[in-house]
């Protein structure tokens, strides 16, 4: 398998296993916690278990210049923590449909910043692959099917999950040429938990110590549906471009559409299904050989 389709698959493999989170919330939601309990308790246990895997296979992996240190809370503090502060405050100020679409936006901001920091070219087949994600997106989270009354701020703020979701991408380009994926996973995960634990590490202990059986739960997202997916994601990104990364990691509200449908008996509409065919197109479309210069609509 060539270096580029490997990088795709673990990109595409990424966007799967983090559409499978919503099994492992749900489970710590029936335990009482809060989403941004379980922020915190997804990035801390991620934390823990990707610095235990470096410091059993090497433990060199966990050092970092104190000139770096701005590309982890790039990725921690501003991207990851403040992504879900933004996507979950929306969701409480609207559907889950409106969330979902907002945060899907974010190839949008990654091409137009991969383009001015990193000189990608702004091809044809990505703004075709990007019009099909996002009308795919917008398909499955059922904006097409049913009337939505949203606030400005509202549409703010999810942009702003959309924003900080795609700035990881950013952020880990300038990190990937220095440091290892897991090194950078690792304190993604680090600074993102050191945001979020002054507003929610006490009531997440206590929520953890009256309710043990949520650890499995948490435990399930932290390895599953985080560790992994970034450690596959962050690899890929070495071997692709930023913008071309973002819409095929898209494939995470597919899989989390299946998963619904599938296991929590959610309506499959014919949106629905023609969210995921065009997903599929999208990422079909990327797959394609590049034709030359002359595809380039800049530099």
């Amino acid at each position: 398998m060539k270096g580029e389709a490997r990088s795709a698959w673990m990109v595409a493999g990424a966007g799967g296993l983090w559409g499978l989170i919503s099994l492992f919330v749900r489970l710590l939601q029936e335990q009482g916690m809060t989403s941004l309990q379980i922020v915190f308790f997804r990035n801390l246990l991620a934390a823990a278990a990707l610095g235990l895997i470096i410091t059993i296979k090497d433990r060199k992996a966990l050092r970092i210049r104190l000139r770096d240190i701005w590309m982890f809370i790039g990725t921690g503090m501003v991207s990851i923590a403040l992504f879900n502060y933004c996507y979950f405050v929306t969701l409480s100020r609207s559907s889950v449909a409106v969330a979902s679409l907002l945060l899907y936006t974010s190839p949008v901001f990654i091409m137009v910043l991969s383009a001015i920091l990193f000189h990608e070219r702004m091809t044809r087949k990505k703004l075709l692959a990007l019009g099909i994600t996002i009308a795919g997106c917008a398909c499955i989270t059922g904006i097409f099917s049913q009337a939505q009354t949203v606030a400005p701020l509202t549409i703010l703020l999810g942009l702003g999950s959309g924003l900080f979701y795609g700035l990881y991408s950013i952020f880990a380009k300038f990190a990937l040429p220095k440091y290892h994926a897991m090194t950078v996973s690792f304190y993604t995960f680090a600074f993102a938990a050191l945001a979020t634990a002054p507003f929610c590490a006490v009531g997440c202990a206590a929520t953890v110590a009256a309710h043990p059986e949520g650890l499995a739960a948490g435990l399930g997202l932290a390895l599953v549906s985080t560790v992994l997916p970034f450690l596959l994601y962050t690899a890929g990104l070495k071997g692709m471009q930023a913008s071309r990364a973002a819409v095929l990691a898209t494939v995470e509200p597919l899989v989390g559409s299946l998963l619904g449908v599938v296991v929590f008996g959610d309506p499959f509409t014919v949106w629905t299904l023609l969210g995921m065919v065009l997903i599929f197109s999208a990422i079909t479309v990327l797959q394609l050989p590049q034709r030359g210069k002359a595809e380039a609509l800049h530099g």
